[in-house]
């Protein structure tokens, strides 16, 4: 996924997205044991956009504050977490 193709996804409205098209984040799974490129790209392709999922009935927008970590950073801690 290219960098113009993730800022596309950030823009996405979580309001105005039906809750159905979101991935339940719950139903995820990544092999640990995955190199962590693989593991972004695992979950990459399973969530579909990083920035809007859900959790049960509740739709999830995902940000990062401007001043605060990368994207790049903030994704792989989140992954070693899961």
């Amino acid at each position: 996924m290219t960098v113009m193709e993730l800022d596309a996804l950030k823009d996405v409205d979580v309001r105005t997205v039906e809750k159905e098209g979101l991935v339940d984040i719950r139903e995820v799974e990544i092999d640990r044991r995955l190199p962590l490129e693989e593991r972004k790209r695992a979950y990459l392709e399973a969530v579909g956009n990083p920035y809007a999922v859900r959790v049960g009935d509740m739709k999830v927008r995902v940000r990062f504050a401007e001043d605060g970590g990368s994207f790049e950073e903030a994704f792989e801690n989140m992954l070693r977490n899961v």
